[in-house]
């Protein structure tokens, strides 16, 4: 794999900070840590493509400074379980075993046992991490039918090894998560999806599963040149429609048709699996999942009855 050129900085400002997320949409209150800036995966869709124009890959490296952010954010929250991840602007997992990064994060959260720590990743290698896992990281993977990771997933692992590599981190005691984001249309995506989640039920035990995202494809207008200039014919199936916050996505009622579809074969396979949906408005939560989801706060409780019922009670 050649990998470009990595540049390791001392970290400056807030590198522990709330997830971006989209205008006028309910997000699910997310903590990010920015370790990476940057990926050496080339997903064809992937948005860090028109937002991130430096070739290198940035490492912010002063790993006790960033705890330190961490831990501030932990100390002052009283009513909520936070979420952190290291996923926003990076693979959380591709550059793992070189780096190191990941184990001081690891095991601080382990010891602190107040919030919970989600490493995600299309790249199914763990076993560097294997020592030091325990239940307070999340080992959470993107989950795509294969033929979709062969065309637009580039330099990431196979759907059977990231599934491999999510049940290896159950037997090792730690809840995983899936994300199925993004969901992109396609001819014949219905049936490649239900193979999908048929291989998941026959790998995973989904009892360990924390939560599942989903959230159909999205990007700015940038990236839509850029689609048409490669000729990604799976990525401008169907039909889109520019929302509020500018970015194109898939028209509404198509878009409810495709939550509703995943969302019941997922249940089919496990009914008390804690499913959400990634920047959408309440009434399409509505119409999905039957839950009222009436701004971020209602979301985030969500989140916290979940942790609450598999660790036994507030953390």
């Amino acid at each position: 794999m050649n990998l470009q050129e990595v540049r390791v900085e001392e970290a400056k400002g807030n590198i522990v900070r709330d997830c971006p997320g989209t205008r006028y949409h309910i997000c699910c209150g997310y903590k990010t840590i920015d370790l990476i800036e940057g990926c050496i995966m080339s997903c064809s869709y992937c948005i860090l493509k028109a937002y991130i124009n430096n070739p290198c890959i940035k490492i912010n490296k002063d790993i006790p400074y960033i705890i330190s952010q961490v831990e501030h954010m932990i100390d002052a929250e009283t009513n909520h379980t936070l979420r952190f991840g290291t996923g926003e602007l990076s693979d959380s997992l591709a550059l793992d075993r070189k780096l190191g990064l990941n184990r001081p994060l690891i095991e601080f959260f382990g010891e602190k046992k107040r919030a919970l720590l989600e490493l995600k990743s299309k790249w199914a290698y763990i076993t560097h991490l294997a020592p030091y896992l325990n239940p307070y990281t999340v080992i959470s993977f993107s989950v795509a039918p294969q033929n979709i990771i062969s065309k637009e997933e580039k330099r990431t692992s196979p759907l059977y090894k990231r599934l491999l590599a999510a049940r290896k981190a159950q037997e090792l005691g730690c809840f995983v998560g899936l994300h199925f984001d993004p969901v992109i249309i396609y001819e014949g995506f219905e049936k490649d999806y239900e193979y999908l989640i048929d291989d998941i039920g026959r790998i995973l035990d989904l009892k360990k599963v924390i939560w599942v995202s989903m959230g159909l494809l999205r990007f700015p207008p940038r990236l839509l040149d850029r689609f048409i200039e490669e000729g990604r014919k799976n990525l401008l199936y169907g039909e889109f429609v520019r929302g509020e916050d500018g970015k194109y996505r898939y028209i509404k009622q198509e878009r409810i048709k495709v939550y509703r579809m995943l969302h019941d074969l997922l249940k089919a396979r496990e009914e008390n699996l804690f499913i959400y949906l990634c920047m959408e408005r309440e009434d399409i939560w509505q119409k999905v999942t039957g839950l009222t989801v009436e701004d971020n706060k209602t979301l985030i409780g969500f989140f916290d009855k979940r942790i609450e019922n598999l660790f036994g009670g507030n953390i």
